[in-house]
């Protein structure tokens, strides 16, 4: 995604975030009617099968937020390296190991209407070029998803600890995510996560995930071609448990909650290029990895030995997880939430090369119900 369509999609979510608010009670004809319908499907989405002893809905349901946002993104890849009469004779016969990390943090301003969630960051301290979040939250089901695009990551590779230059490596993520809840009637995620509904009574409830994941991590200059991209997309599965503790007739409100992910689709592809542009021309350029190679100054055979685990590998199955915790706390129209957040993403296959994302945050939050 180009500077030009992140600044494109910025501005539309701000119009859609203003459209939300102003036009309802500018608009008439179709777009009202539309509008109300729209409304009534997020209000049947709060009050669906709820048992109203345990959960209810805030009489003001809509909240404005602005809130402290920390992030922290890992990326750990294990590949096993073969290269015979390199450099007059050496051979190298071992596992390349590379780590890298990013911290961020940025201040959100968020709204969230009737369940229906969008975060827009203000950054403050942040090594990526664009972050949105968006989420569905209901009583029975909730979606969400996340984009994030990494510029920079600090981190060191096998040989002696090497340090990598952070400008010459980057990450880029993004996950969609749906939940169902098996006991609906006493326990509601939206009021352990957000507040935007109220647990009167402690309770808790099995979940059902499916969620799909996907990274490009970028690196120049570490590996026989100029740069390297590895894209994951992993498709999984999940059921877990996620329980609220509720005090002082929901006001102080505790939740955890966690999710082993069964992942049963899991693919890596490996490009090259040899210059700067290969990311955006490869798909039309069928002589990127030719030059490539022969920059490298590798015989096909070593090239090919080299890369082997990251194009021919098979994946295998793999565990992957979550969990969270929050806590949040009501002033009838004024609420403090803490959300912290942990995901863990592996891919291994039967080549040996293993790669590890790991993703946690946490984020302080100041709202208003209106």
């Amino acid at each position: 995604m180009t500077f030009s369509s992140h600044r494109t999609l910025r501005r539309l979510v701000g119009l859609l975030l203003l459209l939300a608010i102003c036009v309802p009670s500018q608009a008439g004809g179709g777009f009202k009617r539309a509008w109300k319908k729209f409304n009534e499907w997020l209000e049947k989405g709060q009050y669906e099968g709820i048992d109203t002893a345990y959960i209810q809905v805030p009489r003001l349901n809509r909240q404005i937020y602005l809130g402290g946002y920390a992030y922290w993104q890992s990326y750990r890849m294990d590949m096993p390296v073969h290269l015979e009469d390199v450099a007059e004779g050496y051979n190298f016969n071992g596992t390349y190991h590379q780590k890298a990390h990013s911290w961020q943090a940025e201040v959100d301003l968020g709204i969230d209407w009737k369940g229906l969630a969008v975060e827009l960051p203000i950054p403050v301290r942040n090594k990526y070029s664009f972050s949105i979040g968006l989420a569905k939250n209901g009583s029975v089901w909730g979606a969400r998803f996340r984009y994030k695009n990494l510029r920079r990551m600090d981190g060191t590779c096998t040989i002696d600890e090497y340090p990598i230059d952070e400008s010459s490596n980057s990450i880029k993520t993004f996950y969609i995510e749906g939940y169902y809840i098996l006991m609906p009637k006493k326990f509601s995620i939206g009021a352990g996560l957000f507040a935007d509904m109220i647990q009167r009574r402690s309770a808790g409830s099995p979940l059902i995930y499916a969620n799909y994941y996907h990274s490009r991590y970028r690196v120049e200059q570490f590996f026989p071609a100029n740069f390297d991209s590895f894209r994951t997309n992993q498709i999984s599965l999940g059921a877990g448990y996620a329980y609220n503790l509720s005090f002082l007739r929901g006001r102080l409100v505790f939740h955890a909650s966690v999710v082993p992910m069964f992942t049963f689709y899991n693919n890596l592809k490996h490009m090259v290029g040899y210059d700067d542009n290969f990311f955006t021309t490869i798909s039309q350029d069928p002589n990127a990895k030719e030059a490539a190679k022969a920059a490298s100054g590798l015989t096909d055979e070593q090239w090919n030995d080299f890369y082997r685990p990251a194009e021919q590998g098979s994946a295998r199955f793999r565990v992957n997880a979550f969990a969270r915790f929050a806590a949040n706390y009501s002033f009838d129209r004024f609420i403090v939430t803490l959300l912290c957040n942990y995901r863990h993403y592996g891919y291994s296959n039967d080549l040996d090369l293993k790669i590890l994302n790991q993703e946690a945050d946490i984020q302080l939050n100041f709202c208003t119900r209106f």
